[in-house]
């Protein structure tokens, strides 16, 4: 078990949003496929206020599953981001896998067992675009699925 207040601080969106722009700089200069993964983390009720410190274990468990060349980071309170070189195909089996693991994980939270739910949308480089436009790409996906 990963309990939330086990983890340490791990910063704000801002320093994934860097990394992407760096990413993103990368794969359009060498013709490498890039996809950010958003993942959005809803709790029970009865764990809602510890939204966050949950949100930042989910962060801690894939660091410790996806590849080394990834980058996990947060992006908000419920939300945090994988960016990964990864085809759309690729990325949509990295996903699926994530949310799996995360859904499977018995996270604690005030010392009782929280099953967290989790849902992705991706964003691909398939044509120019700027770590902005991944963000709001993924973002948007998000919000218009059901659930949101």
């Amino acid at each position: 078990m990963v309990a939330a207040s086990d983890n340490p601080g791990l910063g704000g969106g801002r320093a994934l949003s860097g990394r992407l722009g760096e990413e993103v700089s990368r794969a359009a200069r060498h013709g490498l496929p890039l996809t950010l993964l958003m993942f959005h983390v809803q709790a029970p009720p009865e764990a809602q206020t510890s939204l966050d410190e949950l949100t930042r274990a989910a962060v801690v468990l894939t660091r410790a599953v996806v590849r080394k060349s990834d980058v996990v980071g947060p992006l908000g309170c419920g939300e945090f981001g994988v960016v990964a070189n990864a085809t759309p195909e690729g990325a949509r089996r990295l996903g699926e896998s994530l949310v799996r693991q995360l859904q499977a994980f018995e996270f604690t939270c005030g010392g009782r067992p929280v099953t967290l739910r989790v849902r992705y949308a991706a964003s691909s480089l398939s044509e120019p675009k700027t770590a902005d436009d991944l963000v709001n790409e993924a973002r948007a996906t998000l919000q218009a699925e059901p659930g949101s």
